[in-house]
């Protein structure tokens, strides 16, 4: 079987299983999976364009920024990496040289091929196909309600925002993926990936065009039944439904009135097809919200003046973010 062409971008909704889908197509001895959330590459590829020729200077400087943004830094031990020029100099395009960083970080475990997992990159699809002509995209879906029920469990962030998020990120996600072709794009179902690992994975594995391997099966993610036989082998282990038990029937109303219709379109069952937006005044009010706690629970994650370095580069980028992404 031929390898892979081109990068393999992992997408969805963050809380849908992209890290642990990515962490298992990390084990293959082909691909590199980068191991941490990039989150800048549309506004990079916006800023230094994502199809036309590049010039020395710009991708020198697109190099460098980076690679010096927090993912690579954090990933080179809070320092950044650092690049011969050999490694991106014959770069024609924006696209060639953010390949030249991953290709360079990939080389030092020995692999020939790389990855992202970025799951908000499902918004940007379409540019990341010009900009990298090769690519292959793997978007995860997951229930949206297991998603809100994730989300506001880890960070207290509201659920009938997570659900809109949902909602709108999936349906953009899938129209730009549809267009790509089944060639380029392929939509992974969680709860099928945990409950019949093998199977889907040597889906994927012919999909992206690299031999199955049996050692992504494995995955080291932090699991929900620490005592099941299948964590204990580090396997994927099934984590759906949960939102049955987490949230009241006037919750689980409240949550497919505004996301049932497109719940019932990526293979859900519901008992409403609502596809009601919340206000746009409640939808920013709970925007700021949810960025309150998420700074909290970054803050009170610090434990060294590297971690204070960190808060101030996400910082950034979050704002970075803010201005690419829809939702």
């Amino acid at each position: 079987m031929k390898s892979s062409p081109g990068p393999v971008f992992v997408v969805g909704v963050n809380g849908s299983g992209t890290t642990m889908l990515a962490d298992s197509l990390g084990h293959h001895p082909d691909l590199y999976m980068f191991p941490r959330e990039t989150r800048v590459l549309p506004s990079l590829l916006h800023k230094y364009g994502a199809m036309g020729p590049i010039s020395n200077g710009n991708c020198s400087a697109l190099v460098q920024e980076l690679s010096r943004g927090k993912a690579f830094w954090r990933e080179n031990g809070n320092q950044p990496v650092v690049l011969p020029e050999v490694e991106y100099s014959s770069a024609a395009t924006a696209g060639d040289a953010i390949a030249a960083v991953y290709l360079h970080m990939a080389h030092r475990m020995g692999k020939q091929h790389w990855g992202d997992k970025t799951p908000m990159y499902v918004q940007h699809l379409a540019l990341m196909a010009r900009a990298f002509p090769g690519a292959r995209f793997l978007h995860v879906l997951r229930d949206g309600r297991d998603c809100a029920q994730s989300f506001h469990r880890r960070w207290g962030l509201s659920p009938l925002r997570s659900v809109w998020r949902w909602k709108k990120a999936v349906a953009f996600g899938r129209e730009q993926g549809l267009k790509l072709g089944p060639d380029r794009y392929m939509e992974v179902k969680y709860e099928d990936l945990t409950s019949n690992p093998e199977q889907r994975m040597r889906e994927v594995c012919h999909f992206l065009q690299i031999p199955f391997m049996p050692a992504v099966l494995k995955s080291n993610m932090r699991y929900f039944d620490p005592n099941s036989d299948r964590a204990q082998a580090g396997a994927m282990v099934p984590n759906s439904q949960r939102w049955r038990k987490y949230f009241t029937g006037d919750q689980i109303r409240q949550l497919e009135s505004v996301a049932g219709r497109m719940l019932f379109e990526a293979g859900y069952p519901v008992e409403l097809m609502g596809d009601a937006d919340p206000a746009s005044w409640k939808l920013a009010s709970l925007k700021w919200m949810d960025w309150a706690r998420m700074s909290r629970s970054h803050l009170q994650g610090l434990r060294r003046v590297a971690g204070v370095q960190a808060f101030f580069m996400r910082a950034r980028e979050a704002v970075t973010q803010d201005r690419v992404n829809r939702y």
